[in-house]
């Protein structure tokens, strides 16, 4: 049975600043509190970034699927999580004041009868994910921080 979970956040950052953050995997890294190194394994087919793009998050591998810059990101689990046909869907929306966030993934349970669970921990992570991505972008962003290699014009 498939699985969908959805979390929304609003930010006073830019669509492209947060699509940044989202595109360009060492990124993951500034913003995630994650416990080892976001890298990129491979680039994108036709920009560095984009379609056909691999990073790794350990223990994630993911591929870069939609890539619409300042508005639309998605990437696929090629392997690292407990589900399979995982896909996260990241929406945003410019308003006069603010960038509304949807991050929105799908997938279904790995293990017989684990969905019920697995589906809390996955709204759980994808939940941290919003919320650590929505306080580095709105200020605790350094110059240092990778995202600022993408250049989205």
């Amino acid at each position: 049975m498939p699985y969908q979970i959805e979390e929304r956040a609003t930010v006073s950052a830019s669509p492209e600043t947060v699509f940044a953050h989202l595109a360009v995997p060492e990124a993951w890294g500034a913003w995630g509190h994650f416990p080892t190194r976001a890298r990129q394994e491979r680039k994108g087919e036709e920009t560095p970034y984009g379609i056909g793009s691999i990073k790794k998050v350990p223990p994630a591998r993911e591929e870069t699927v939609v890539y619409e810059p300042p508005t639309h990101f998605a990437y696929v689990a090629l392997a690292g999580l407990p589900v399979r046909g995982y896909r996260s869907d990241v929406w945003l929306d410019r308003t006069d004041s603010f960038t509304a966030i949807r991050w929105q993934a799908t997938f279904e349970s790995l293990i017989p009868g684990s969905g019920p669970i697995v589906h809390v921990a996955m709204r759980l992570m994808l939940a941290a994910f919003t919320r650590w991505l929505s306080k580095h972008v709105d200020g605790h962003c350094g110059a240092s921080c990778p995202a600022h290699r993408l250049t989205l014009l």
